[in-house]
């Protein structure tokens, strides 16, 4: 088919163990950027937990992207600038963090590089040592003076679940939300999506999308493994995603789902 560049989310699909990219992913990796085919990573983590992988696969300086915040954050792999920026205010989301505030739910905030927080608790501590990045600390980050380009709400998925349900009554027009896993809810700009983002950095690369390949395991991953020309779950996927997938991976994302990925569709 002749395949000219990958999506691939990071967490449950390219790392192992949500840490460690595989010598056997690397290498594939870098064959298939010798041959000419972009890898994207296509990330819900901001730039600050993604750029020692890609320092790591040798991506940074060279022509491509890198997609952040599910969307809300698009980097030039070229110089790491900010090539795309989808996000909303913090006026608009405002009823829903106080409704979620009362769920005595947990909310992050992000801004392009900046990361905020209510409180530093340890689930944030813990957050930032495995994303190698600092927290912002403010009492009320709706007075930031920018926009969100994502925020991330956690905890029970019931209580989540009627977060979900306020967005959709009370801000539908402008806000999307999303599962990234159990326990963690994603708010977005509305229509801003991997499927969607992938399509419009695809568009920018001069690549058709019946040549790209995504690659996932979460809800998040389902509406552009939709989009791609090939559509890959991981085997460690959600039954989900693997339903509406055109191919599932017989190894795991621990096992190189990757690397079997490239040698089977671009090697």
């Amino acid at each position: 088919m002749g395949y000219k560049m990958i999506f691939s989310d990071m967490d449950g699909t390219l790392l192992k163990n949500d840490t460690d990219v595989s010598e056997r992913n690397k290498e594939a990796i870098q064959k298939a950027v010798e041959k000419g085919v972009q890898f994207v990573i296509c990330t819900g983590r901001g730039v600050f937990g993604v750029e020692r992988y890609l320092e790591e696969l040798h991506l940074i300086g060279k022509e491509g992207y890198v997609i952040c915040q599910n969307g809300g954050a698009v980097y030039d792999l070229r110089d790491m600038s900010l090539a795309i920026k989808e996000s909303f205010s913090p006026k608009i989301f405002a009823p829903i963090v106080n409704y979620a505030r009362k769920l005595d739910l947990e909310l992050y905030y992000y801004d392009d590089r900046i990361f905020m927080a209510e409180t530093e608790s340890e689930r944030v501590k813990k957050y930032c040592q495995v994303m190698g990045n600092s927290v912002k600390i403010m009492e009320d980050p709706l007075s930031h003076e920018g926009e969100f380009t994502k925020c991330l709400i956690t905890g029970e998925k019931q209580k989540l679940l009627l977060v979900q349900k306020k967005v959709k009554e009370i801000a539908s027009d402008e806000l999307d939300c999303f599962f990234s896993s159990k326990i963690f809810m994603e708010v977005v700009k509305k229509g801003v999506s991997k499927g969607n983002i992938m399509e419009e950095t695809a568009k920018k690369a001069g690549v058709p999308i019946h040549l790209v390949i995504a690659v996932g395991d979460s809800d998040n991953d389902i509406s552009m493994i939709k989009k791609a020309g090939l559509g890959i779950a991981v085997a460690n996927a959600e039954p989900e995603v693997k339903e509406i997938a055109d191919f599932v991976t017989e190894n795991r994302c621990e096992e190189d789902a990757i690397a079997e990925i490239i040698e089977k569709f671009i090697l």
